[in-house]
């Protein structure tokens, strides 16, 4: 978020406001969406795998497997399935959180980094 801010600050006309923020928000949950959507596949894949009698799954030993699995039998962008809903979920996540933090760091006097 900051890194994001501080470039658009200092690449563009823009001012350290609610629409910086808003920007500088969205870009954090995209890159959020990008870094954690393939583990959340991999999760959702190991988890609702058929199980042995054992309670062992079927299909994937690890997640490890799981993931060399996806990627040989379906291509890497398989990684990225579901990834605009994630995005979506985080927006108003990441949205809320970063300005509220921006008011309380203006509220108390801090500065950015």
């Amino acid at each position: 978020y900051d890194s994001v801010k501080r470039a658009i600050l200092d690449n563009t006309k823009l001012k350290d406001n609610s629409l910086t923020h808003c920007l500088s928000s969205a870009c954090a949950g995209l890159v959020g969406a990008v870094l954690g959507t393939p583990a959340d596949v991999v999760k959702a894949r190991v988890m609702n795998q058929p199980t042995d009698v054992h309670g062992r799954g079927i299909l994937y030993r690890n997640s490890f497997d799981c993931l060399s699995q996806t990627v040989k039998g379906e291509g890497f962008m398989a990684l990225y399935k579901g990834f605009l809903p994630c995005w979506l979920r985080m927006a108003p996540w990441s949205l809320t959180f970063w300005l509220s933090f921006e008011q309380i760091r203006k509220f108390f006097g801090a500065k950015a980094w």
